[in-house]
């Protein structure tokens, strides 16, 4: 649920929309400059934002049901699920740090490859949000796993 509003801003963009006075023009041209491979941009010419593709992959992998019944070995799930929260939480969670002091006007937000610091900051809050909360989530969740498959 966390990634709905960013699946929706990344989707629109993909599908050659406007999100925060960006076009999808103007996302592949910064793409581009800031090195994506030929790969990551082919995606997105398809309306296909890798981002996405990959948050819904990550969601996906969640459930594991040809291995419903199986005892499945711990780490399978585990490593993921740590890799995963020790990237995302930290990133969302300062990030959205950031995004507070930048709405409170305490540090200002650059505008970066967006037309302004409005703009960069509408779609700095989807995003750092929605890591944020899925990255604490998957914290929460490998602890509880990991305690729950703990052998004495």
């Amino acid at each position: 649920m966390a990634f709905l509003p960013y699946i929706a801003m990344k989707q629109l963009w993909a599908w050659g929309g406007t999100f925060a006075g960006t076009s999808n023009e103007e996302m592949l041209a910064s793409s581009r400059r800031n090195g994506a491979s030929g790969m990551w941009l082919i995606l997105e010419s398809w309306g296909l934002d890798p981002t996405v593709l990959l948050a819904a992959l990550g969601v996906f992998l969640r459930w594991t049901l040809p291995l419903t019944g199986r005892r499945v070995p711990r780490w399978l799930p585990l490593t993921p699920a740590l890799i995963g929260a020790a990237a995302l939480a930290p990133y969302g969670v300062l990030g959205t740090v950031y995004c507070t002091l930048a709405t409170t006007g305490v540090v200002t937000m650059r505008a970066g490859d967006f037309h302004s610091s409005q703009d960069a900051l509408s779609a700095g809050w989807i995003g750092m949000t929605a890591f944020a909360v899925y990255g604490v989530a998957l914290a929460v969740a490998a602890r509880s796993y990991w305690r729950r498959t703990v052998t004495c």
